[in-house]
């Protein structure tokens, strides 16, 4: 969404965004960075409505090599919104009536929750499984290639909690990284890179989301850790060993609990106005551009790549650009956000540890009785 095109620099709207520097997901409710106006309003992706949008038009050949890359100020009229349930079924079946029973969740606070498919007609439904299919073949590919150079892979199971009418913890579900959730990173991913790479290559600064290469000391802690599970790894700092690692982790009855310690043994990924490089991705350019909605490092993206297009637009007239974001004012943004992130993050996860507590409690209560792993014990 064309974000920038609504909320001008050091507006009122633009210092506030500033401020949260991005939006904060408790349990059971948003904390938006951007009024409710914009963020689930004239910047969302409605059904068959006109959008403001910027866009990456990327083309690929059947390798998964990019062969062109331009960008434009465009306007999307969205065909349909899918759940990832919706568009996995999409995936697996081509039975139309499995598709069709397949109901968007309940109780779902965002505008990404899908709409029922049961009023499509069979040819409708035909093409936009064509188009998800289609789409999937083309970041199966980039997956692919993507973990051939090295990224690692690190899928710590998730879960959700949804919550009642009255706001108690209603219900958890497990969230599953399959192919409808790797279909949309791998074009985010892809997006974010191509912006960083055509910013920097022209010289045009813009925040960079940065993931430092771990200390050696955490690493050599891990590697003594896995041990004790039977996983015997060589040096860690080696990204094949960490690849190699990893494969025996996910292949290991305890994986859930060893993916979250080798995630823990890794720095926190941060917000720099230089292109310092993403150790889990393992790309050297990379940016936050698919989300100015809810982070204002995307925004900022936005302004500047802004900037860019309109000076190669206007070179030959006399006509002036948007001012550009200088290096200066990036970098006291980057930082400020960094903080406002990891701020939201403490607070998700005491959210989370709150709700956990409520459905437990309320569970007991109903005599209720659930499995549990013991992950660690301590002296106390």
């Amino acid at each position: 969404a064309d974000v920038s095109y609504y909320v001008r620099p050091n507006s009122a709207i633009d210092r506030e965004a500033l401020k949260r520097g991005n939006s904060t997901y408790l349990t059971g409710t948003v904390i938006p960075m951007l009024p409710e106006a914009l963020s689930n309003g004239i910047c969302s992706l409605v059904e068959n409505e006109d959008r403001l949008v910027k866009s990456v038009f990327l083309s690929y050949d059947a390798a998964g090599n990019c062969l062109e890359v331009h960008f434009a100020d465009s306007v999307i009229r969205s065909d349909k919104r899918l759940s990832y349930e919706q568009a996995y079924a999409m995936l697996k079946t081509d039975d139309l009536s499995k598709i069709r029973a397949v109901k968007p969740p309940k109780n779902y606070e965002t505008a990404y929750a899908g709409k029922s498919l049961s009023d499509m007609s069979d040819a409708d439904l035909l093409r936009l499984r064509g188009a998800v299919n289609k789409l999937w073949s083309i970041a199966a590919v980039l997956r692919k290639k993507r973990m051939r150079k090295g990224a690692l892979e690190i899928d710590v199971p998730e879960f959700k909690i949804y919550c009642d009418a009255e706001g108690y913890a209603d219900r958890i579900e497990k969230i599953v990284s399959d192919e409808s959730h790797q279909l949309v990173e791998e074009f985010m991913l892809a997006a974010n890179e191509a912006v960083a790479r055509e910013l920097f290559a022209n010289k045009i600064p813009y925040i960079s989301r940065v993931h430092d290469d771990p200390d050696e000391e955490k690493l050599a802690d891990l590697r003594e850790e896995l041990l004790l599970f039977g996983i015997g790894c060589g040096d860690l700092r080696q990204r094949r060993e960490a690849i190699k690692a990893l494969a025996a982790i996910s292949a290991h009855p305890q994986s859930s609990l060893l993916k979250t310690k080798f995630l823990r043994s890794l720095k926190r990924a941060m917000y720099r106005a230089s292109p310092d490089g993403h150790y889990g991705l393992n790309k050297k350019y990379y940016s936050h551009f698919t989300s100015p909605i809810r982070r204002y490092a995307d925004l900022t993206t936005h302004r500047n790549l802004a900037y860019y297009m309109r000076m190669m637009h206007f070179k030959y007239t006399s006509k002036m650009p948007e001012a550009l974001i200088r290096q200066s004012a990036l970098e006291k943004t980057a930082q400020h956000i960094t903080f406002t992130e990891q701020n939201s993050a403490e607070a998700e996860r005491e959210s989370r540890k709150i709700k956990l507590v409520e459905f437990f409690s309320r569970a007991v209560g109903k005599d209720e009785s659930f499995e549990g792993i013991i992950t660690s014990i301590t002296g106390h």
